[in-house]
This record gives structure tokens, C-alpha cells and sequence, in this order.
């Protein structure tokens, strides 16, 4: 098998797919709370999660805050993709741990009431931060500059990996966290790693900034931004 081979096909190999009942994020965003509104800038976000399916391995988000990009990648996003295959193994990652381990008690809370999704988790796995399914898959959380013990990462969401304006002006904040994606975020990824990263840029020096310098052509990159800048623009 070759290395162009994308982890779904990976997936189909290993499992009966199961059918596809919602085929966008943002289906079953509105299955799970109907009070859901998928705006035009969620539903573009969408396309572009949909696309890691096809072969796209590196995605990068630019969007202001609260605009709904952390519930739709960081929480919807990931039970759409154990969705389809409950054996993925799915890292999510913030400036603090405290917040993404809050993904991961949201993403659990969503299974538990939703169980028609048909997601089960081990009975002796269950920790809001850290949980698997009994197809082996699962979520695991933690603070940017920690480590990622364990077995390798099939999908890496990096949500925000700079608290605000002043983590971002910080140098020693910025070296941080590319140390940590050289030392562990690039290296914890499995042959089919996927990643997403969403931040609200506020230093072209930061985590996504390095990226775009060193690796160019690896990354596809969505910006929405808070006011219009073109007749385009929604």
C-alpha cells in the first residue's frame, strides 16, 4: 500500500465502511442541536474538513473568535470522523489543556445522549480528556507543550495554539510552541496523519506563520475574515 493512499482507504481495508448518514460536519452539528445556525463561513469550513477525505493531509483555518470554528473542528469535527471510522485515534490540542480536555468531555457528553450515532466507548476508558472506542479509536487532549503519550495520532486538531495578542507578541511563546510541533506534534503523527490548524492570527511570526515559510506547499489555507474585503465575501 502506497503512501498516497489516503487513510480512508486505509480504513475501508481494515472494516465494513459504515454508510454515510451525515455527509458534512455540519449535518450532524444540526442532528445533534437543532438550534444549530450553519452559516456560510461554517459550511465553507466544512468543504474544506470534508476534503481531508480526499487526500488533503494539511489544513489551515484563519477565522476571528467566536465565530463557531472551535465547535465545528474541534467538537463536531472529530465525532463526524468516528463516526465513519470508529478507529481513528484523534489528538486535540490547545494553549491550555483545561480547554482542549474540554472538547473532549463535550464530544463524550454528545455520544452519550446521541447514541443513535452509534459511537460506543470502553467502560474502562472514560476520562473526559482521554477516552477510546472499543474499535481501538478515540480522543486524546492536551496543552500545546506537552506531551502526546501513547500510540500514534491519525488526526492532529490544533485549535488555538496562542491564548491572546500578548502569548502571541511573547517570542519565548512562539518558540514554544514550534518546539513543540518539531519535538512532538509532527513526530506523534501515523502514516496517515491528517492535521488542522485553527488559530485567529495576530503575529505573522506565529505557529502557522513558521509553517507557511517552511513547508509552502503542504499546507491549504482558509481565511475568513471578520469584515468583508471583497463583493465575494458573505
Amino acid at each position: 500500500m502506497s503512501f498516497e493512499t489516503t487513510w480512508l482507504e486505509n480504513a475501508a481495508s481494515a472494516f465494513d465502511p459504515r454508510p454515510v448518514r451525515w455527509p458534512r460536519p455540519g449535518h450532524l452539528a444540526k442532528h445533534i442541536d437543532s438550534r444549530i445556525v450553519d452559516t456560510p463561513a461554517l459550511q465553507h469550513i466544512d468543504d474544506e474538513l470534508v476534503s481531508l477525505l480526499g487526500g488533503v493531509r494539511r489544513l489551515m483555518v484563519f477565522m476571528p473568535p467566536q465565530e463557531g470554528k472551535s465547535q465545528r473542528c474541534s467538537r463536531t469535527f472529530p465525532t463526524w470522523l468516528l463516526e465513519q471510522d470508529p478507529t481513528l485515534r484523534i489528538a486535540i490540542v490547545s494553549y491550555e489543556a483545561e480547554i482542549a480536555t474540554r472538547w473532549g468531555r463535550d464530544i463524550k457528553l454528545d455520544l452519550e445522549q446521541n447514541p443513535e450515532i452509534g459511537i460506543e466507548l470502553r467502560t474502562d476508558s472514560r476520562a473526559a480528556g482521554r477516552w477510546e472506542t472499543v474499535q481501538g479509536g478515540g480522543i486524546v487532549c492536551a496543552g500545546i507543550g506537552s506531551a502526546l503519550t501513547g500510540r500514534p495520532v491519525d488526526v492532529l486538531i490544533i485549535d488555538d495554539p496562542v491564548k491572546d495578542r500578548a502569548d502571541a507578541e511573547s517570542k519565548v511563546m512562539r518558540d514554544r510552541n514550534w518546539d513543540w510541533w518539531e519535538s512532538v506534534g509532527s513526530l506523534r503523527l501515523s502514516r496517515r496523519g491528517s492535521v488542522v490548524l485553527m488559530m485567529t492570527r495576530w503575529h505573522d511570526d506565529d505557529l502557522a506563520g513558521r509553517l507557511l515559510k517552511r513547508e509552502p506547499n503542504e499546507w491549504r489555507v482558509v481565511k475568513i475574515p471578520a469584515i468583508a474585503t471583497s463583493v465575494d465575501d458573505q
